[in-house]
């Protein structure tokens, strides 16, 4: 009977956790500054500039600029 009185007190303790990181998630609202949102910017630009699709791993060491010496 030990291990599942422990099991029950284990759901009941992340489900209160859980419901209190939801209530703090929804009282406190998070932005970014202006440094990260000119990052997303830049990521924004390269993803339209590729036709709005993401590159596959073929595209990418096709684009890749770390080639030894060869990339100074």
């Amino acid at each position: 009977m030990t291990p599942l009185i422990a099991f029950v007190v284990f759901v009941a303790v992340a489900l209160l956790g859980w419901g209190f990181i939801e209530l703090r998630n929804r009282s406190f609202h998070f932005t970014h500054s202006k440094e990260e949102q000119h990052g997303w910017d830049e990521i924004n630009e390269a993803y339209e500039e590729n036709g709005k699709k993401e590159l596959n791993l073929h595209d990418l060491l096709q684009r890749n600029s770390t080639k030894g010496y060869k990339a100074i």
